[in-house]
């Protein structure tokens, strides 16, 4: 399937705006979620880059609720782990038996093959199985692609590396994380944004997929390489 310009910024966008809903929260966002910008943002960006509509709940907690759910969900637990660990090194399927780094070690071999960088002095976020990690990657990747131009061997590179990242990497890590998250939330009776979010996560890499099914074979063309994850300077909430 072609898509113009447009669509393929607003894939990018999709991609940010998730890494920013599964940052470590802030008031910011607390509000946008609060008064349903987020929502919309999100919201438009896939029914522009996929035709397609989603239906997210508005967040019904203050921000130290709010706060202290996202904690117990993705950072420390009540017992000191969380309930659904953002990071793929967390979950002993995708370890496969190997040690934690040989599972950081795909990552960093995809990142040094396209030229990605991950982001620094951001704790764990920093880290490369970290998913707002991936979603950054995926979000700048896909800035690349709509900056080659169609048609250029870049673009078809850039497109390619979407396509095995989602497929290799965030994948797996969203088949375990998401039905995770959805239990703990109903378990726990948390807001039910964040399952949604989860679902949203789910969906987009599903499309994505399915898009690039759709194109037949692509380039393996290197893509240029020294390229930072900082994201598209763009305003997200228009």
């Amino acid at each position: 399937m072609t898509q113009n310009h447009e669509q393929i910024l607003e894939r990018s966008r999709a991609w940010q705006l998730l890494s920013i809903a599964f940052a470590h929260p802030v008031p910011e966002l607390h509000g946008l979620l609060a008064d349903r910008g987020f929502q919309q943002a999100l919201e438009e960006a896939l029914a522009i880059a996929h035709g397609v509509r989603i239906g997210l709940p508005s967040l019904s907690v203050d921000f130290q609720d709010f706060e202290a759910q996202y904690i117990a969900l993705f950072d420390t637990g009540s017992k000191g782990r969380p309930l659904a660990p953002l990071r793929a090194s967390a979950y002993d399927v995708l370890l496969a038996g190997e040690p934690v780094p040989h599972l950081m070690l795909k990552y960093a071999q995809f990142y040094k093959h396209f030229g990605v960088q991950a982001r620094t002095g951001q704790g764990d976020n920093a880290l490369a199985d970290h998913l707002t990690c991936q979603l950054d990657c995926l979000a700048w990747l896909t800035h690349l692609e709509a900056r080659a131009g169609a048609q250029s061997d870049a673009e078809a590179g850039y497109r390619r590396a979407q396509r095995d990242f989602i497929t290799r990497l965030l994948g797996p890590h969203c088949r375990e994380f998401v039905p995770r998250l959805s239990d703990a939330c109903a378990e726990q009776g948390f807001d039910p944004v964040f399952a949604a979010l989860g679902e949203a996560l789910e969906r987009l890499q599903t499309l994505e997929l399915e898009r690039f099914g759709s194109t037949g074979n692509v380039s393996v063309s290197r893509p240029p390489m020294g390229v930072a994850v900082a994201g598209p300077t763009r305003n997200l909430w228009r």
